[in-house]
């Protein structure tokens, strides 16, 4: 079975159309479709998630599961925070643990990390879209 992480902020929320279609398609065709967050598993995130069209076989928050393992989790007015290092390295682990294929992300700083899992980065487009 194939498997394959997306990341939320900056990549679903930002490209709803063509993920809504893909996600429906990887899910149809029986693959794993792992949303993986820094967000917490609200309904708030839920409901966002569902009102986007995303379709999803397994949900991973970074925090959750932080505060799960009783790493303390600080927040403030910015939201939720631990050690960047730890942060940055949590999407790599949840990635090599669960056997996924492929990670897609927005962002460059979690790319380092990834060793057993092909980590696609999107980049932003400098020019005017049409």
């Amino acid at each position: 079975m194939k498997k394959v992480g997306f990341d939320f902020h900056g990549v679903l929320d930002k490209h709803t159309d063509f993920f809504s279609a893909l996600t429906k398609l990887l899910v149809a065709s029986s693959w794993q479709v792992h949303i993986i967050t820094g967000a917490k598993l609200t309904t708030d995130f839920l409901a966002r998630l569902d009102s986007l069209g995303i379709d999803y076989t397994h949900l991973f928050s970074i925090v959750d599961y932080h505060e799960s393992i009783g790493t303390k989790v600080n927040y403030d007015s910015s939201g939720p925070w631990i050690d960047a290092e730890l942060w940055n390295s949590t999407k790599a682990e949840y990635c090599t643990r669960q056997g996924i294929d492929m990670h897609i992300d927005d962002s460059d700083v979690y790319g380092k990390y990834f060793k057993d899992t092909m980590y696609l980065q999107l980049l932003k487009s400098e020019r005017p879209h049409d």
